[in-house]
C-alpha cells in the first residue's frame, strides 16, 4: 500500500480544533501588533505638547518600533527556520510584551524611542513566524483566508487602540495606553502551552512528534497509512541565498518593494492622519475617529482580500487594492462632504493596511516550507525601510504645511508603485518540502 506523506495529508485535513486554536493565538499576537504599533499616532499629539518635540523628531520617535522591527525580522526571525516556529514566536512574544510596559516609565524622547526600538525588535521576530505558521498548517485550500483572518487583527488592535486612546488619555495620560499594552505578559503561559510547532520542522527533528501533531491536525488520519519521512530539501544552499535562487531572485525583489510601499502608506497614515485632518481643520477628537474609521475599512479589507485571494489568486487581488487605494487617497485631499469622506475613509483603510493581510499570504506562498520564516522575514524587514520611512517621511511633510490635497496626493504615490511591484511578479511553482521533491503550483 501506497504511504501518503504527512505533508499531504495535512494539506488536505479539515478545519479543526487545532487550525481554530491556532487562528485564536496567531490573532491574539497581531492585535497586539497592531494595538502596539498604532497606539502611537494617537499619542503623538500629547507627547509634542508635553515633551516640546518638533513634527521630524516625533516623525523619528514613531519609525524607532519599525527600525525594531526590521532589525527583528532579519535577526530573530529567521531562526525559525533552524530552532522552530513555536520557541521564537514565544520568546518573541514576551521580550515585546515587557518593553511596551516599559514605554510607559520614559521620560523623554531618546528612552522613549529606546523602548519602542525594542518592543519592535520581539514583534519583527514574531510577525513573519506567525505568517509562516499558519500557511505551515493551513488546509492549502484555506491558507489565503486564514492567514488574512489572522491579519486582519492587526486592524481591530489598531481600533482598540484609537478608542483606548480616547477614552484613557484624557483621564490618566498617554502612559496608562502603553500599561495596557503590556497586558499580552498575562497570557503567554497559555501561548506557549497552546500554540502549535511547524509540522515540517518536527518531521525533521523528531518523527513521533510530528505523528501526534498530524493526529491533532486531523483525528481522522490512520497514521499506519502515512509517511514520516523528513521532506528533502530542494537545495543545501543558505537559506538567505535561496531568495534569489531557482527563478526567484526577480520575484524577491519585487516583492520586497511592495512590501515597502504597502508599508509606507500603511504606517505613515497611522501615525499621522489625525495630524493631517487637524491640519486640514477638524478638530482633534473627530481627527481620532477618523482613524477609527480607517481602520474598520482595514479589517473589511483584509477578509475580503483573503476571500478574493483564494478565488482570484493573491496577484490580481493585490493590484486592484493598490489602484484603489490610490483613487481614494486622491479624493480624499479634495476635503469631501462627510458621507463621502468617511466612504473614501473606509476604502483607503481598506486597500492599504488590509492590503497588508494579502501581501504577507502572497509572500508566504512564494517559498517553500523550509525557507519559509526567512523568505517572509526578509519581505518584513526589507518593507520596514518603507515603514520607517512612513512616520519620518510625514512628519517631514508635515513641517512644510502642504495644502491638504498635496498631503494626500503624496500619500498615494506608495500606491502607484507597488501596483507596478506586483505585476512584475511572475507566477512561478513552488517546490514542495515533501519527500520526493514533487512540484506543487501555489497561486500567486
Amino acid at each position: 500500500m501506497t504511504q501518503k506523506r504527512a505533508l499531504d495529508v495535512a494539506g488536505a485535513a479539515p478545519l479543526g480544533k487545532l487550525h481554530y486554536t491556532l487562528l485564536f493565538w496567531c490573532s491574539f499576537i497581531m492585535l497586539f501588533d497592531g494595538y502596539d504599533l498604532v497606539i502611537y499616532g494617537s499619542v503623538v499629539p500629547r507627547l509634542m505638547e508635553e515633551w516640546a518635540l518638533t513634527p521630524v523628531i516625533a516623525g523619528w520617535m514613531g519609525s524607532a518600533a519599525l527600525f525594531g522591527m526590521m532589525f527583528g525580522a532579519v535577526a530573530v526571525g529567521p531562526l525559525a527556520d533552524r530552532l522552530g516556529r513555536r520557541k521564537v514566536i514565544i520568546c518573541s512574544m514576551t521580550l515585546a510584551s515587557l518593553c511596551a510596559l516599559a514605554t510607559a516609565f520614559t521620560w523623554d524622547a531618546p528612552s522613549f524611542a529606546l523602548a519602542r526600538f525594542i518592543t519592535g525588535v520581539g514583534l519583527g521576530g514574531a510577525i513573519p513566524n506567525i505568517v509562516a505558521l499558519m500557511n505551515d498548517l493551513a488546509p492549502t485550500s484555506r491558507r489565503s483566508s486564514l492567514t488574512t483572518v489572522m491579519l486582519s487583527f492587526y486592524s481591530i488592535g489598531a481600533m482598540i487602540s484609537a478608542l483606548v486612546a480616547m477614552m484613557i488619555i484624557p483621564r490618566f495620560g498617554w502612559e496608562a495606553t502603553f500599561i495596557i499594552g503590556g497586558l499580552p505578559l498575562l497570557f503567554l503561559p497559555w501561548l506557549a502551552r497552546q500554540l502549535p510547532e511547524s509540522l515540517h520542522y518536527l518531521l525533521e527533528k523528531d518523527s513521533a512528534a510530528a505523528s501526534r501533531l498530524l493526529t491533532r491536525i486531523d483525528p481522522q488520519v490512520n497514521l499506519s497509512q502515512v509517511s514520516f519521512e523528513a521532506p528533502v530539501r530542494t537545495s543545501s544552499a543558505a537559506p538567505l541565498s535561496r531568495l534569489f535562487a531557482e527563478g526567484r531572485g526577480v520575484g524577491t525583489v519585487f516583492l520586497w518593494l511592495g512590501f515597502g510601499m504597502c508599508m509606507l502608506m500603511v504606517y505613515g497614515l497611522n501615525t499621522w492622519l489625525p495630524k493631517i485632518m487637524v491640519a486640514g481643520g477638524f478638530e482633534l477628537g473627530s481627527s481620532l475617529m477618523f482613524l477609527v474609521t480607517l481602520n474598520i475599512g482595514a479589517t473589511f479589507g483584509a477578509l475580503g482580500g483573503g476571500w478574493l485571494a483564494d478565488r482570484w489568486g493573491c496577484k490580481p487581488t493585490l493590484m486592484l487594492f493598490f489602484m484603489m487605494a490610490v483613487v481614494s487617497l486622491c479624493i480624499l485631499g479634495i476635503k469631501p462632504g462627510p458621507l463621502l469622506l468617511n466612504v473614501m475613509l473606509l476604502i483607503a483603510g481598506a486597500t492599504t493596511i488590509g492590503t497588508l493581510a494579502v501581501i504577507h499570504a502572497f509572500a508566504a506562498q512564494q517559498y517553500p516550507s523550509e525557507i519559509r520564516s526567512t523568505g517572509v522575514s526578509w519581505c518584513s524587514a526589507i518593507g520596514r525601510f518603507g515603514g520607517v520611512a512612513g512616520p519620518t517621511l510625514g512628519g517631514l511633510m508635515m513641517s512644510m504645511n502642504l495644502p491638504l490635497q498635496l498631503n494626500f496626493i503624496l500619500c498615494a504615490v506608495p500606491g502607484v508603485v507597488a501596483v507596478f511591484a506586483i505585476a512584475m511578479i511572475r507566477k512561478r511553482p513552488v517546490a514542495s518540502p515533501g519527500a520526493h521533491g514533487q512540484a506543487l503550483h501555489a497561486r500567486p
